[in-house]
């Protein structure tokens, strides 16, 4: 990636980091070394995906791997440099965003997230690699709702929106690569978009000068998008955070890294 960039723009000063978002460890690493280097940071695209088609994983802190690689990596991430993109965006005056890429997949799953990867990371019910997906997802989408509020109730200038790329052929089942897997995405070829197509409205989240101060938004398309209704309870935002909080600080006392909360029952 960084030979692609500098083929096309040679002036470019491209540095490249190590970061496996599927281990807490590895991302404090990566913060670390961030923040040493003392460079502003105006942008925050939280962009790793996966998808597993094999049997259930979990990473080195317990998390199922779906989970801890699409979300919680990236609520830890963001906590370590939301700090630096506040300092940056007073001294500069330019405001910062952070865009969480999540799917309109997230809508496939309405129960208790917490309750299922609890569930499934026991193995007391089977693992299904559609629902672990669609739990990340709206993950990302509730997380980009409670981080919005919170980063008003702090005065900074940095805003955080959440978009759906599109069904795009990635190395997002990497998992499964093949024969087949070759085939199903020729079949659905006119159905699936570029990865430039794909990124657009990332890039319109991220750069827009409509998009200023706009925040906790969901988008498809390079517009608005209506998000599932078990994306947009706040109380549901707040359990999500605390659970997050527990996961990342190693406090969970069960389920396999995933506290034990109450739902939200009005969802």
């Amino acid at each position: 990636m960084r030979a692609r960039i500098l083929g096309e723009f040679p002036c470019a000063d491209v540095l490249v980091l190590h970061l496996d978002l599927s281990s807490l460890a590895s991302v404090r690493a990566f913060a670390n070394r961030f923040l040493a280097l003392g460079l502003p940071l105006h942008h925050l695209i939280n962009n790793a995906g996966k998808f597993s088609h094999g049997q259930l994983a979990l990473s080195e802190d317990g998390v199922e791997m779906t989970f801890a690689t699409n979300y919680l990596g990236h609520f830890l991430l963001t906590k370590l440099l939301l700090g630096r993109m506040a300092e940056t965006a007073a001294a500069t005056g330019v405001q910062g965003r952070i865009v969480n890429i999540s799917s309109s997949v997230h809508g496939w799953f309405s129960g208790d997230w917490a309750d299922y990867l609890s569930q499934v990371t026991r193995r007391k019910i089977a693992y299904d690699a559609t629902q672990a997906y669609a739990v990340s997802k709206l993950a990302n989408v509730v997380h980009t709702k409670e981080l919005a509020v919170r980063l008003r109730q702090m005065g900074a200038d940095v805003t955080v929106n959440c978009v759906h790329p599109g069904i795009v052929r990635t190395r997002l089942n990497r998992d499964r690569e093949g024969i087949v897997t070759d085939l199903v995405f020729v079949l659905l070829s006119k159905l699936l978009k570029t990865i430039p197509q794909a990124a657009a409205t990332t890039c319109y989240a991220a750069a827009h000068p409509r998009l200023a101060g706009v925040s906790g938004r969901y988008f498809a398309d390079c517009n608005e998008a209506q998000p599932s209704p078990a994306a947009v309870s706040r109380r549901e935002a707040a359990r999500l955070w605390q659970a997050s909080e527990a996961m990342i600080s190693g406090s969970a006392e069960h389920g396999g890294g995933i506290p034990v909360l109450q739902p939200d029952r009005n969802i």
